[in-house]
């Protein structure tokens, strides 16, 4: 994956968006996305310093072109660009054409619809980070880190209906040295012996000077952080001079050192506001822009901050009245803890995940609790509570990514003995088959916490299905079916069980799954999916076809481990038949067979994972074709061989061979349950197998 950055710093615009664009691209380097920075060569920008960070970087030259900036259709902030918006896109666009970037991020204040629709033909999805939601975006994500009054419907109107917001300060872009330290760091209380100043890359007003003013009288160790090539640097390396409390640093990587050691800072409120929140640091606000006012006006009114005014209102004066009163009261520890509890230092991850796709590993589907209440969806909440108090006929399951961003729930009801269900997702859901993984992840908790039949009604379609499109869910039904699926608990096979139990509700079944065939309840087929115990002929009378898929070409490799036995004996291919259950094993007329090529590198997991394919494929044929697969039967013909079960001691390695000459024990051991080990020396040695790819 490839990303295109378009961003700027100068003196006039602050280094803020250039900053979180790197934050965000370092995010996306560890998920395999390499990052190309696209900057104009304002007097002030950050290339030196994106180029350190290990990104490429190409300089627009600053235009001499005039600029329309009379028109009334323009983005308030056009001037920043200096550039025509025209230009700028097409610059852009030769860039973007020259490599094929499959992201666009926009972190600019001068750029809006119009810029973005000239870019969309040579980037394939486009992220917009914006604070001041002032014009209309086309982008498929949207990201506001910002927290402002209501801002759930700050964008409405102004972005696609298909678009996916990110916004507030779970999202918020930090490095990722404040998420290490936002749990480590105690709260602030008690005195103020340390006090940070920082109003950003720009501070063309000085706010920094008279902050160090307001602090000269008090008992304080004061740190100073400031642009080394800001306007007014020579007059602050004067102001401090003579001053041992007062420590001026210049063009520091990151705060979070100096934010740690902090008892109280005195700032913008700007991108640092979130930086400060993360590590608990109770700040005085002084607002440099008019964007940056909504943001600290709720802030402060939720008790995060003590926002001063903005910086034509407040005086040297004001500001050493209240920190006089701050030094001599203290800090109250609920200000430093409140603001912790906003911010966590995860925003970045976050991001990355939505933008690059999560996988499997990515997700995470719990129980809920209680805790999880105030995070679900408006239309969620009214039942969730309810769910939760109804510990016989409920359940609740929350999804949400390993970095913590909420993605959906799943709640399952009993009614009248058999189960409904019933999903809500949010926006960053987006995707049918991320869905459709939730919905599978909670079917197996489900299994998991419940020791009995599940048994689902038929009709389940739309939402509580999304994501599920096999074959049999887009064919016509010609009658529902009762079905039961039998498997041992603790098999390998219940992690992919969900997936056939949702095709067959999606066509319209009702499905029973569980891990006794003496319990399950009676109906038209059952399926036995790696069930290891006979089925005697009076359980079987329950079902018009009991149904035994086997992984060999019987009458040959009757018996146990089939699969194992196979690759074992380094077969390439694979033969899987569907069969009915008789009185003797194996031994039934089979209806449908497949075949499972290897390619010779498959570990446990990978063929297990081919096993399943092939089984469900099977399943799947002989319903979509019920009951005129049933003259498919053809009695099993030749002599029969068996496999035995295998056991723990199947696994042994024999030290005096090579790995290449055992290397299909290594294919088939199972590193959890069944290790592969030897033993030399009166010792035994245990061994665990994974595979990777060679760089």
């Amino acid at each position: 994956m490839k990303a295109l950055f378009r961003t700027d710093a100068s003196l006039e615009i602050g280094t803020g968006h250039v900053m979180r664009c790197l934050t965000l691209a370092d995010a996306l380097r560890f998920r395999g996305c390499e990052s190309v920075f696209v900057c104009r060569e304002h007097n002030g920008h950050l290339g030196e310093r994106i180029r350190q960070r290990g990104h490429a970087i190409h300089l627009l030259p600053k235009s001499t072109q005039p600029r329309s900036l009379d028109s009334s259709d323009q983005p308030p902030h056009l001037a920043w660009l200096g550039a025509d918006w025209e230009v700028d896109a097409e610059q852009t666009a030769v860039l973007a054409r020259s490599a094929g970037f499959d992201l666009l991020v926009v972190d600019h204040y001068a750029l809006d619809i119009r810029w973005e629709r000239k870019l969309r033909p040579v980037c394939k999805r486009v992220l917009v980070i914006d604070d001041v939601a002032d014009r209309e975006h086309d982008c498929d994500f949207l990201l506001d880190q910002n927290l402002i009054a209501e801002f759930g419907h700050r964008y409405v109107g102004k972005v696609p209906a298909a678009c996916v917001q990110m916004l507030g300060p779970a999202y918020a872009l930090l490095q990722p040295q404040y998420a290490e330290l936002h749990d480590k760091l105690p709260v602030r209380e008690g005195a103020v012996r340390r006090i940070l100043i920082y109003f950003g890359g720009a501070d063309a007003d000085n706010l920094t000077g008279m902050a160090i003013s307001a602090c000269l009288a008090l008992p304080c160790h004061v740190d100073v952080v400031t642009n080394p090539k800001g306007p007014h640097i020579e007059a602050l390396r004067k102001q401090v001079q003579g001053h041992d409390r007062i420590v001026l640093h210049e063009g520091l990587p990151s705060l979070a050192a100096l934010m740690a050691k902090a008892d109280l800072a005195i700032g913008a409120g700007g991108a640092t506001s979130w930086e400060r929140c993360c590590l608990g640091l109770p700040c005085l606000v002084i607002t440099l822009a008019d964007n940056q006012k909504p943001i600290a006006d709720e802030l402060n009114r939720q008790g995060f901050i003590r926002w001063l005014g903005h910086k034509d209102a407040v005086s040297e004066r004001q500001l050493s009245k209240v920190l006089k009163s701050l030094v001599a009261n203290g800090i109250n520890p609920s200000w430093s803890a409140q603001c912790c509890a906003l911010v966590d230092g995860l925003g970045a991850t976050r991001v990355s995940e939505t933008l690059t796709g999560l996988g499997r590993s990515d997700l995470i589907v719990r129980p809920g609790t209680r805790k999880d209440l105030s995070r679900l969806m408006a239309d969620a909440g009214a039942w969730f509570s309810q769910a939760l108090r109804d510990v016989s006929d409920s359940r609740v399951y929350v999804a949400e990514t390993r970095s913590g961003t909420l993605l959906g729930c799943v709640l399952f009801r009993r009614v009248a003995g058999k189960w409904e269900s019933a999903s809500g997702f949010t926006q960053i859901a987006g995707s049918p088959s991320l869905r459709g993984a939730i919905i599978k992840a909670a079917f197996r908790g489900l299994r998991g916490d419940t020791n009995d039949c599940l048994s689902f009604g038929s009709g389940w379609t739309g939402p509580a299905v999304a994501g599920l499109a096999s074959a049999i869910a887009k064919t016509s039904v010609r009658k529902s079916l009762a079905i039961t699926l039998c498997s041992d608990r603790g098999s390998w096979i219940n992690d992919a069980i969900p997936e056939l139990v949702l095709d067959c509700l999606a066509a319209g079944h009702r499905v029973t799954w569980s891990h006794s065939a003496d319990q399950a309840p009676a109906g038209d087929l059952c399926f036995y999916l790696s069930y290891g115990r006979i089925v005697d002929r009076e359980v079987r009378s329950k079902y018009a076809h009991n149904l035994v898929v086997h992984e060999s070409d019987l009458p040959q490799g009757r018996g146990w481990a089939p699969m194992s036995w196979q690759i074992l004996e380094g077969a390439s291919s694979i033969t899987v038949t569907l069969l009915e259950a008789e009185d003797d094993v194996d031994a039934g007329a089979i209806y449908l067979q497949d075949k499972i090529d290897l390619s010779g590198d498959e570990l446990c997991a990978d063929w297990r994972a081919l096993q399943a394919r092939s089984t469900f494929k099977l399943c799947r044929e002989f319903l979509e074709n019920y009951p005129a697969v049933l003259t498919h039967a053809r009695p099993q013909t030749g002599d029969a061989t068996f496999y035995q079960r295998r056991r723990a001691e199947d696994s042994r390695l024999n030290p005096d061979l090579s790995i290449r000459e055992q290397f299909n024990l290594f294919r088939i051991v199972n590193n959890q349950d069944y290790p592969a080990f030897f033993e030399l020396n009166g010792k035994r040695y245990v061994l665990r197998i994974e595979k990777s790819e060679i760089a």
